[in-house]
Parts: structure tokens; C-alpha cells; sequence
């Protein structure tokens, strides 16, 4: 089985709105256009994806041109760490982001440390396997964001979550053989 993993395609900040509700940009719009019409995003029989606003515009944008059905599960949703509150400043943010990667805090806002997340997140992954391969599914999309797929990634890279952090683009993609438990294309690929 392959699950394709996908980070949403650029995000419009809306700093008077919940993170949340933050939909896609016009580029991101054009983006993800683009991104749907690659061979590997055709070749889907389902996509998964949070309900953050962002997510699911990606996954519709992904999902619509090639009829592939999506199915929301909000356990795919962002580390709420990185959610409770916008940081402005963007020193501020990256020392956040710079000190939660490297353990010198647990969490921001009161929200999920990271290992909580990967529980959740490997949870519903697993479930969802188990529930589609009864389905006779083979290739699944999982549309969800940057800091939960980088912790989940590195589970299964030499990197680590904070070089994937770094590396994960908006949008990007890998390919993840869930039988071997290796990816068969990596982020930035």
C-alpha cells in the first residue's frame, strides 16, 4: 500500500482569524492546480485530510479534476502547538519553532507537544490503513501540514524533524510504501 503524504499548498495569513480557518492564497490556489496533475496524484483512490481550511481547500483542489473521493479526519490536523496562536513577530515564531524542535520546551500555548501529536497522528493512520485495505484501497492521500508530517517523517528518515521542518514545502509531497515502511520519494524530490 502507498500512502501518498501531501503538506497544503501556501497559506493566505489572516492574523484576525483563527490558524485554522487560514485558506490557501492565490498562489497557493495555482499551486495546487498544478500539483494535481502529476502522475502520482492521479493515481489516488482516496485522500484523507484534516479540517483546517487550508487542508481541505488543497485536497479539493487535488481531489476534484481526478474524482478521487475525500474523507476528513481532523486527526491529521497540525500540531496544536503551532495552532492556539498567531505569532507576528517573526523572531519570536522562529525561536518557538527553533526551541520546540530542540526540546527546550514541550509546548507553545498550551497546545500538544510533539509526542502527543505523533501518537494521534500515528493512530488515525493506522486505522485508516486497517479500514481502506479492507476496502481494496492501495493508494491513499493524506493531506495534512508541515511540523506534524516532519515528526512523522522522521520516524522513518535519517533526518531529523527539524531538518524536515526546514525541508517540507507548501505544497510538497512523498511517496511512503507503508509494507516496507520507506519512502519512495522524498520531500523535495
Amino acid at each position: 500500500m502507498n500512502i501518498i503524504f501531501i503538506r497544503h499548498s501556501k497559506t493566505f495569513i489572516e492574523p484576525e482569524k483563527s490558524i485554522t480557518l487560514w485558506g490557501l492564497s492565490d498562489k497557493g490556489i495555482e499551486l495546487a492546480n498544478v500539483l494535481s496533475k502529476t502522475e502520482s496524484i492521479k493515481s489516488l483512490q482516496v485522500i484523507y485530510t484534516s479540517l483546517q481550511t487550508k487542508a481541505l481547500e488543497t485536497a479539493l483542489y487535488l481531489a476534484k479534476p481526478n474524482g478521487i473521493p475525500i474523507r476528513a479526519n481532523n486527526d491529521f490536523t497540525e500540531i496544536t502547538s503551532f495552532t492556539n496562536r498567531f505569532i507576528a513577530n517573526k523572531k519570536d515564531y522562529e525561536k518557538n519553532i527553533f526551541d520546540f524542535y530542540h526540546d527546550n520546551i514541550r509546548n507553545i500555548e498550551n497546545g500538544e507537544t510533539y509526542d502527543e501529536s505523533l501518537e494521534r497522528f500515528n493512530k488515525a493512520l493506522e486505522q485508516i490503513l486497517v479500514d481502506e485495505e479492507r476496502n481494496g484501497i492501495d493508494d491513499i492521500g493524506i493531506v495534512s501540514h508541515g511540523n506534524i508530517l516532519a515528526y512523522f517523517t522522521a520516524q522513518y528518515s535519517n533526518k531529523s524533524s527539524y531538518e524536515l521542518h526546514e525541508l517540507i514545502q507548501m505544497p510538497d509531497y512523498a511517496i511512503f510504501d507503508w509494507k516496507t515502511k520507506k519512502f519512495t520519494k522524498f520531500w523535495g524530490d
